[in-house]
């Protein structure tokens, strides 16, 4: 199932994560989108926005040695630079 381009540009900077492969990035997203009521395929930079802050650390805490809040705030600003990237 592809997501929209804003899911896939956090996957892909979320796998390069410590702890996270391609499908754990993908499984933990699609987790916290669920959790929200948002599909990977439809969702949108500000709702990927509020999943990041507000649900994504959650799904995060359980991978050991990871920095949560630093690895939020790089999927952050990747969002921003998919987000400016669309927009252009």
């Amino acid at each position: 199932m592809a997501g929209s381009a804003f899911f896939e540009a956090i996957c892909r900077a979320l796998a390069g994560a410590d702890g996270m492969d391609r499908w754990t990035a993908r499984g933990t997203l699609q987790l916290a989108l669920m959790d929200a009521g948002l599909d990977a395929a439809t969702v949108n930079a500000t709702q990927l926005e509020v999943v990041i802050d507000r649900l994504l650390p959650r799904q995060l805490q359980s991978v050991a040695g990871m920095n949560v809040t630093r690895v939020c705030a790089h999927l952050r600003d990747v969002l921003a630079g998919a987000a400016a990237e669309d927009a252009r």
